[in-house]
């Protein structure tokens, strides 16, 4: 259960990270700090910041239970859920590369958990 809990968790971050690439196309630069302010006001930046906020206290949860140098390496399964929104959603490509490195983290954190 905590695993499930912990992959939310970093799903969520992944999420958030991704509404802010959407958010970032929209802030207004160089016309004041008041207007900046104001452009980052939007469901994009609100989105995001309520993603990140519940993947922190899921990952509180997850640190109580789980032992820190297992649970933190988990957090770079969040590349590989940012590379597949960036694919489907952004269009970026993925090539070999992207894969080639997707495949060493993944094979990084499974060689952490095991026990």
């Amino acid at each position: 259960m905590i695993y499930l809990i912990a992959v939310i968790s970093i799903m969520l971050g992944a999420v958030g990270q991704f509404g802010l690439k959407l958010a970032a196309a929209t802030i207004q630069t160089g016309s004041g700090l008041w207007k900046l302010g104001l452009s980052m006001l939007n469901i994009q930046m609100i989105f995001s910041v309520v993603c990140f906020v519940t993947s922190m206290i899921m990952w509180i949860f997850v640190l109580r239970k789980m032992e820190l140098s297992i649970a933190y390496p988990m957090v770079s399964l969040g590349y590989v859920f940012v590379m597949f929104l960036s694919f489907y959603f952004l269009q970026e490509s993925i090539v070999l590369t992207k894969l080639l490195g997707t495949g060493l983290i993944v094979s990084g954190v499974i060689v952490l958990n095991l026990r």
